[in-house]
């Protein structure tokens, strides 16, 4: 009989959500060194999820950020929120180191961007 670790457990919690969201919003899950770092002003975060939803002129292919990567790239505390994101938040379950698996939602990079000219002025 074989053993089920909570590594285990884990691990297929983050398949079944990688699968849930690519089949419902076509968002993949960046593993590894697949990434990119993302700066923005005077932060920078790493690349975990991408769009490649056809928002009418083909795969997006635009990083996705937490609300707390966005935050982090705005200068803002983790409570914000963008207020009316051109490209609409995705929400999802992601595994936070702190806090475990937690519901957020994911911003385009785009959207992220045009908050930080906002606020920059």
């Amino acid at each position: 009989m074989a053993t089920i670790t909570l590594n285990d457990l884990i691990e297929n919690r983050l398949s079944e959500i990688a699968e849930d969201a690519w089949e419902n919003h076509r968002v993949i899950n960046i593993t590894g060194d697949n990434g990119r770092v993302l700066p923005l002003g005077t932060a920078s975060v790493w690349e975990r999820w991408r769009c490649e939803a056809d928002h009418g002129f083909g795969p997006c292919h635009e990083p996705l950020l937490t609300l707390d990567q966005a935050a982090t790239l705005v200068g803002q505390p983790v409570d914000f929120s963008l207020v009316a994101p051109a490209m609409g938040a995705i929400e999802m379950t992601v595994l936070d180191q702190e806090f475990g698996f937690q519901l957020t939602e994911l911003y385009h990079l785009s959207d992220v961007t045009q908050e930080y000219r906002k606020a920059q002025g």
